[in-house]
């Protein structure tokens, strides 16, 4: 992971503690990339799915 990424997962979590809605954040916690990486992923359109 590259340090802008890592900076960019710390704002995002440090915003959600704060309380922005988690649908905000522009990266993804579970996968460590951008959110647009991995918006298609399985776990992300179905809910029930472990990956």
């Amino acid at each position: 992971m590259d340090a802008e990424l890592a900076a960019a997962i710390e704002e995002d979590d440090r915003l959600e503690d704060a309380g922005m809605h988690p649908d905000d954040r522009s990266t993804c916690w579970t996968h460590q990339c951008r959110a647009e990486d991995c918006a298609d992923r399985r776990m992300h359109t179905d809910p029930l799915a472990l990956s």
